[in-house]
C-alpha cells in the first residue's frame, strides 16, 4: 500500500502508479512529470540553473505527499504580493546603508523584440544594487532633455544628498543630459559608463588589420566547429574543453574567445593532422581543407597571438569594472595606467610598435571615460597613497581638489577634510596603527577607511562616498530582458501594477543572486564569462548552417536516471561524420532552427 502512489495521467487524466521514492523509476517519472512542465510551457532549459528552481524542488519534496499545489490565482494574488514584500525587505536592509556611502544612479536605454523604448534606472553602492523601474518611453522623443528630466525626477526621488554619480553609456544623448544634470545639481557628477567606453576600445582596436585579420579567421574556424556535430565532438575528444566563450560584452566575447583558441592550438594542430580527420567525409571536402589550412598555417596563429598581446591588459580592466566583488572607482586610474605600460611591454616596448595601440585607448579614456573622481579616488585609496611606485602626475591631486569642492558642499566641512589630508598622507593617528598598515590590500579601501578613519570624520566621509563608487552601469545592461520576460504574449493582459511587481521581483533578483555569484568567484574563474551562449552569437552561428537535432551530441542524451549524471558506461561517441541532411533518413524528425538552437544554448 504504502510502496505506491496515484498521479494523474499526462495525457489522458488516468491514474497512473508511481513507484517509491529513491528507485530509478520512482525518479525517471517525477523527471518525466518535471521535464513536460518545461516542454509544454516552452520554459527554457538554463531555468533548471536558477537557485530558486531547487528552493523549489526542496520545499516540494520536504513537504512530501498530499501538497495542493498553488492555484493560478493564488500565484497571482497572495503569493505575489508576499513576494513583493520579502523583495522590499532585502532592498529595505541595501537602503539603509545608502545615507552612509552615497549612491550612484544607473541609466541605460534600450529595445524590445516588440520595439518598444524602455530605459532602466538602478541605484547602486557597495552593499549592493536596487533595480528602481524600467520606464517605458516609446511614445517619447529620446533627446538630452527628457533624459534630463527623467534623471532629475529620480535624484529627487531618491534625495539629492544622497547621489554621488550619475553613469550612463556615451551616447550623445546622454552625455548632454549628463552635463544639464550638473550644472543643476551642484553636487554630483555625471560620468560614462567604463565598461561600455572598454568594450569601444576593443571594437576600435578589432579594426586594425592583424586583429581584424586574426577575428574573421578565428571565427571562420568556431563556426565550422560548432556548426558541424561530428567535428564539434572530435574537437572536444582532442581538446577536452569548449573554444568559444561567451561574455558579458561582444568584444570581451572575442578577444577570450581568441585566448581560448591559443590555449587549445596544439590539440587542434594534432586533430586536424589526425588519421580520424583526414579519414573523414570533412577532411575531404574544402570548407574543411580551408579550415585545417588556417590551423596549420603559422602567420594566422602570429596574429592571434598579437591581438592577445594588445588587448589582454584591457580585458583584465574589464574584468575590474565589471565584476562587482569591490567597487572599482578606487582601482581604475591605476588599471588603465597600468595597461597601457603592460601593452607596451608585450609588443617590445618600441614606441613605433605600441604608439598606434596606445592612440586608440587615449582617444577612448583620455578624452571620453577619464573623470576627476577616478583620480580623487586613486589617491584616498591606500593601497595607492603607501605605494613606492605612486603617481607624481599633478591630475591626481587636482582630481582631488576638485572632487571636495564639489561634493563636500559645506566651507567648513572642507577646511577640515583638506588639513585631515596630513594625517592620512603621513599614516598618522588611526592610519598608523599596525593594524592599518597590515590590511591594506587585505581590506576594501571603503572598509579600510570605514576601520580606521575614526579622527579624520570629515576626510572619512568623504574618502568612503568616493571609494564606493562603481565604474559602470553593466547591471542595467545585463538585465534588459526582464521586462520582455514578463510582458510576453500570454501576459499582454496582465494589470500595470502586477506587470510592474513581476518586473521589480525579478530584476533585483538576478541583481542579488549575480552579486552573491560574483563574491563567491574563486581567483580562477572569470566574472566576464557568462553560463549561457546566446543562440545569434557571431562565433557560433553561421547564416548558411542548415542545424537540425543530429546536432545534439550522443553522451548529452546519455544520461543515468538515477544519479541525473552523464552515463560513462554506456556509449562511446561515434567517429563517423554525418551532416543535418541525413537526419531525416536516420528517422531523426526534423526541427526548426530556433528550437534546436533554444535547446543547446539553454
Amino acid at each position: 500500500m504504502d510502496q505506491y502512489m496515484t498521479t494523474a495521467g499526462a495525457d489522458r487524466g488516468e491514474a497512473e502508479m508511481m513507484p517509491a521514492a529513491g528507485t530509478r523509476e520512482g525518479r525517471r517519472q517525477v523527471c518525466m512529470d518535471i521535464g513536460r512542465f518545461f516542454f509544454e510551457n516552452a520554459i527554457p532549459f538554463n531555468v533548471a540553473t536558477s537557485p530558486a528552481y531547487f528552493s523549489m524542488m526542496r520545499s516540494v519534496g520536504l513537504y512530501g505527499r498530499g501538497l495542493k499545489a498553488p492555484s493560478m490565482y493564488e500565484l497571482r494574488t497572495w503569493i505575489l504580493k508576499e513576494e513583493l514584500q520579502n523583495t522590499e525587505r532585502t532592498i529595505g536592509e541595501i537602503k539603509r546603508t545608502w545615507i552612509e556611502t552615497g549612491v550612484t544612479i544607473m541609466s541605460d536605454g534600450w529595445s524590445d523584440m516588440k520595439s518598444r523604448s524602455l530605459i532602466n534606472i538602478l541605484v547602486n553602492n557597495p552593499y549592493g544594487t536596487v533595480f528602481l523601474r524600467s520606464v517605458e518611453a516609446s511614445d517619447e522623443v529620446k533627446n538630452a532633455t527628457f533624459i534630463f528630466n527623467l534623471l532629475d525626477g529620480v535624484i529627487e526621488e531618491i534625495g539629492e544628498q544622497l547621489v554621488v554619480q550619475v553613469v550612463t553609456d556615451n551616447a550623445s544623448a546622454y552625455k548632454a543630459a549628463g552635463q544639464m544634470l550638473m550644472e543643476k545639481r551642484t553636487h554630483l557628477y555625471w560620468t560614462p559608463c567604463a565598461a561600455h567606453c572598454i568594450d569601444l576600445i576593443l571594437e576600435d582596436l578589432g579594426d586594425l588589420p592583424q586583429h581584424k585579420s586574426a577575428l574573421v579567421r578565428a571565427k571562420k574556424i568556431t563556426k565550422f566547429i560548432y556548426n558541424h556535430s561530428w567535428v564539434l565532438s572530435l574537437m572536444r575528444k582532442f581538446s577536452k574543453k569548449e573554444i568559444i566563450r561567451p561574455a558579458t560584452t561582444r568584444f570581451a566575447t572575442s578577444y577570450l574567445t581568441l585566448q581560448s583558441l591559443m590555449e587549445v592550438r596544439q590539440p587542434l594542430e594534432a586533430m586536424f593532422t589526425s588519421t580520424e580527420w583526414l579519414n573523414s567525409a570533412w577532411g575531404k571536402k574544402s570548407e574543411g581543407k580551408e579550415i585545417r589550412k588556417i590551423i596549420l598555417n603559422d602567420k594566422f596563429w602570429a596574429t592571434v597571438t598579437y591581438a592577445i598581446l594588445s588587448t589582454r591588459p584591457l580585458v583584465q580592466v574589464l574584468r575590474l569594472v565589471d565584476a562587482e566583488k569591490k567597487p572599482a572607482m578606487g582601482f581604475i586610474y591605476n588599471a588603465m595606467d597600468e595597461a597601457k605600460e603592460l601593452i607596451a611591454h608585450n609588443l617590445g616596448g618600441e614606441e613605433a610598435s605600441y604608439r598606434e595601440i596606445w592612440d586608440i585607448v587615449d582617444a577612448r579614456w583620455e578624452v571620453q571615460l577619464h573623470r576627476h573622481l577616478h583620480a580623487a579616488a586613486y589617491y584616498l585609496n591606500p593601497q595607492f597613497q603607501y605605494s613606492e611606485k605612486k603617481s607624481s602626475n599633478p591630475e591626481v591631486k587636482l582630481g582631488l581638489y576638485h572632487c571636495m569642492e564639489r561634493l563636500i558642499p559645506e566651507q567648513a566641512d572642507r577646511e577640515l577634510a583638506d588639513l585631515q589630508l596630513v594625517l592620512f598622507r603621513n599614516k598618522e593617528g588611526f592610519f598608523g596603527l599596525n593594524a592599518a598598515k597590515t590590511t591594506i590590500s587585505k581590506r576594501s579601501p571603503v572598509e579600510w577607511w570605514i576601520q580606521f578613519g575614526d579622527s579624520t570624520p570629515e576626510l572619512q566621509s568623504f574618502a568612503v562616498r568616493v571609494l564606493g563608487l562603481t565604474c559602470s552601469s553593466s547591471g542595467c545592461e545585463r538585465n534588459w530582458s526582464t521586462y520582455s520576460q514578463v510582458q510576453t504574449k500570454r501576459r499582454n493582459r496582465l494589470s500595470t501594477l502586477r506587470m510592474n511587481s513581476l518586473v521589480y521581483i525579478m530584476h533585483n533578483k538576478r541583481l542579488r543572486d549575480r552579486r552573491l555569484r560574483n563574491k563567491g568567484l574563486k581567483d580562477d574563474e572569470d566574472p566576464l564569462v557568462c553560463d549561457d551562449l546566446s543562440s545569434d552569437n557571431e562565433w557560433f552561428i553561421d547564416d548558411e548552417a542548415d542545424l537540425s537535432l543530429s546536432d545534439l551530441q550522443v553522451e548529452d542524451l546519455n544520461v543515468d536516471v538515477l544519479r541525473g549524471e552523464a552515463d560513462q558506461t554506456g556509449t562511446s561517441t561515434s567517429t563517423t561524420p554525418h551532416t543535418s541532411t541525413s537526419s531525416a533518413s536516420k528517422g531523426i524528425c526534423s526541427l526548426p532552427v530556433c528550437l534546436i538552437m533554444s535547446g543547446s544554448s539553454n
